[in-house]
């Protein structure tokens, strides 16, 4: 049992959507060490002991679609294309393959990494869709709650730090992110252009 523990390591780790290219590295130099990623929750990562260098590690994200079908067509593709597909959490997915087998894109493939940032970019603008409608749900209700209550001042202090508390976080939190993917994509956009 103890030799088994020493086999796997788990290391505790948050990144954003837009971190998803350190987010790889990181993967990528744990490999290089000889920890080979197992799973993730998007916070706890583990890792099983290996060969360093054996595996090289990429993440892409699910396209934006309610149809497991598409997301099962998807997930042929990658592994009739070789990859591993070492788990999924949420949008993300992570795929393995051999070190051996080289790299997992072309040396300069811009067209990929814009694939990938626009499918982030995409993913930071329905969290923050989501959130909106959390947000407007709650307070709606707050105030349906205020106006049935008599004694709502409790209430409406509740609505009012619900509300200035939504918009500060979509404000410092959700605002740069968005921004910056954004700033992200109208370069490859650019290169792009400058290329042809």
């Amino acid at each position: 049992m103890a030799q088994e523990q020493k086999e796997y390591r788990t290391v505790w780790r948050f990144y954003t959507i837009p971190d998803y290219e350190r987010e790889e590295r990181w993967l990528n130099d744990m490999a290089a060490a000889g920890w080979n990623f197992v799973r993730t929750n998007g916070v706890r990562f583990v890792f099983r002991k290996g060969t360093p260098g054996e595996f090289r590690y990429k993440i892409d994200l699910a396209e934006r679609t309610a149809d497991d079908r598409v997301r099962e067509e998807y997930y042929n593709f990658l592994t009739d294309c070789g990859l591993r597909i070492v788990c999924d959490f949420k949008e993300f997915i992570y795929l393995q393959k051999p070190t051996a087998e080289g790299p997992f894109d072309a040396a300069d493939d811009t067209y990929a990494r814009l694939r990938v940032l626009n499918k982030a970019y995409d993913c930071s603008l329905r969290m923050v869709c989501r959130l909106l409608r959390l947000f407007t749900v709650l307070l709606a209700g707050l105030l349906l709650l205020q106006g049935l209550l008599p004694a709502s001042e409790f209430l409406h202090g509740m609505a009012f730090g619900l509300s200035g508390g939504a918009v500060v976080m979509m404000t410092l939190i959700w605002v740069p992110i968005i921004t910056g993917l954004r700033r992200r994509v109208t370069a490859l956009i650019g290169e792009i252009g400058v290329k042809r």
